[in-house]
């Protein structure tokens, strides 16, 4: 019987989920090619736009990658790490958010005002203050892999100091604020889609205007539904298709 999709989640999310679950459980291994567009489009039924989106958005993720002559291939959980479900598995496994070989820079950290987009993502009042840390994720060679920023409520301040701190928070800022909160991270949610990079944005990744990147925004909650940790991305994604946080 073929895999059955279900409402509210778009269908391009419902079968990243699932593929990215058989990545996790250890069913799909690195190295591993993963169902094709033309595969996705049969067991699913669905349109081609709908199977190319959801291979695209694990590749933006770092699940997957092409490999030419073959299709997709799962990547290895180095090249992992994009996105706010990998970096809560990690960090329960490990206590580390990041793969082996990559690391992050605190470029700012500071107590700002939130506009209606990070007010309405945090459920807190337009212009109420919020603690926002912006960093630059790289590879070992020191090549950009991401750039972000994310968002706490501003009451944070004083329970969780570190958050305004230039230093990375070595467990993570999800689990920090769990933590200090005592409460714990129950669920995750990813939106990715593609860009044509800014100036800014492509001088934040060393690439040349007009690159092809990923904009991703994640939410990350506790066991009451709270919003932990909210964060808005910039990756550098080499995708296709028809139609496309924490320290």
């Amino acid at each position: 019987m073929p895999p059955k999709l279900e409402r509210p989640a778009p269908p391009y999310q419902q079968i990243a989920n699932e593929i990215r679950k058989r990545i996790s459980n250890g069913d799909l291994q690195a190295g591993d090619m993963v169902p094709s567009v033309r595969s996705l489009m049969r067991d699913y039924g669905v349109a081609i736009a709908t199977a190319q989106k959801a291979l695209s958005t694990l590749r933006a993720e770092g699940y997957i990658k092409p490999e030419r002559g073959v299709g997709s291939i799962v990547t290895t959980e180095e090249e992992r790490g994009r996105a706010a479900n990998d970096r809560v598995d990690k960090a329960r496994r490990t206590g580390k958010v990041y793969p082996t070989g990559q690391y992050a820079k605190i470029t700012d950290a500071a107590l700002g005002k939130a506009s209606e987009q990070i007010a309405d993502a945090l459920g807190v009042e337009v212009g109420s203050p919020v603690i926002r840390r912006v960093r630059t994720t790289f590879q070992a060679d020191g090549k950009p892999v991401s750039a972000s920023t994310s968002y706490f409520r501003g009451d944070l301040a004083e329970r969780a100091p570190l958050l305004l701190s230039p230093e990375r928070i070595r467990e993570g800022t999800f689990t920090y604020v769990a933590n200090v909160l005592k409460r714990s991270v129950d669920a995750w949610q990813d939106q990715f889609e593609p860009a044509h990079a800014t100036a800014e944005q492509a001088g934040s990744l060393g690439l040349d205007e007009g690159a092809l990147i990923m904009l991703g925004r994640n939410w990350i909650y506790d066991e009451a539904g709270d919003v932990l940790e909210y964060g808005e991305n910039i990756t550098y994604g080499r995708v296709t298709y028809r139609g496309r946080l924490g320290d």
